[in-house]
């Protein structure tokens, strides 16, 4: 970015001038030195707080545009009697897995299911609601099973969602709790890979809630706000070959942005 180049570029220009001024006393290069210290943090606090002024605004933008936040409150309202997280009667570590294939089987908008150990993986047949994407090859939702006191139960569901980030944060608020799972290639290739940004503690009435998006590298501040959502309703198994970085509220660190931040290859 410019302003980074600029504040580098003045940075130099004050370790030239201290070093290669011959005019310069010593007493004057040895203040400017003491000085330079405070320099370099104001020039790290104008960093942050332009990257601070480029995520924000990048969200003030999104909302000076029309959206309609009622089609993902709709998504997210459980049905009658079934305590959220709940998505069309299923519920985390309550429904078990013969109960969950049931209601599959005979819902409207499912067209296909399929069974593997530890998952079940779900296809739409068009019928769905214009927040659900059908995009994806691997699945368009997904329920992860595990067995509790020896019955196979329902851990979480993730439904692929048409619902940007940016509107998701104008609709729900800020999270109270942010993850960033780094992510890993499993070959040799030097390729950038990504973050997986993981958000969640929206309100006491989303319990469990989670919403999650994967980034490629370098990450951008419009792919950040425009990148379609996913919705979790239990804690989804995101494993990868990386770190897990946990942030207390929504304030991403600095180097979230920079091509290279952590998991992102060469």
């Amino acid at each position: 970015m410019l302003w980074v180049r600029m504040a580098a570029l003045a940075m130099f220009n004050s370790l030239k001038y201290l070093t290669g001024a011959r005019s310069a006393t010593m007493g004057a290069r040895a203040a400017l030195l003491n000085a330079l210290p405070g320099v370099i943090a104001a020039t790290m606090l104008r960093l942050g707080a332009a990257l601070a002024v480029a995520i924000t605004g990048g969200l003030a933008l999104i909302s000076g545009q029309a959206y309609d936040g009622q089609p993902l409150r709709d998504l997210l309202a459980p049905p009658p009697g079934c305590a959220m997280p709940c998505w069309e009667g299923i519920q985390p570590a309550v429904t078990s897995l013969d109960d969950a294939l049931a209601i599959l089987a005979e819902h409207p908008w499912v067209e296909d299911y399929y069974v593997t150990p530890g998952k079940v993986s779900w296809w739409w047949n068009g019928q769905q609601p214009p927040t659900l994407a059908d995009t994806g090859r691997a699945f368009h939702g997904r329920m992860e099973y595990a067995a509790i006191d020896g019955v196979p139960v329902v851990t979480s569901i993730v439904l692929m969602t048409t619902v940007p980030l940016g509107d998701v944060r104008l609709t729900l608020g800020e999270p109270g709790a942010v993850r960033l799972y780094t992510v890993r290639l499993d070959d040799e290739t030097p390729r950038r890979a990504g973050i997986v940004y993981l958000e969640t503690d929206y309100s006491a009435e989303l319990p469990d809630v989670y919403v999650f998006n994967t980034y490629t590298c370098p990450m951008r501040v419009d792919q950040f706000w425009h990148t379609h959502s996913y919705i979790a309703y239990g804690l989804p198994a995101l494993v990868f070959e990386g770190e897990l970085f946990e942030l207390e509220g929504s304030r991403l660190p600095l180097w979230f942005f920079r091509d290279h931040a952590p998991g992102c290859g060469a």
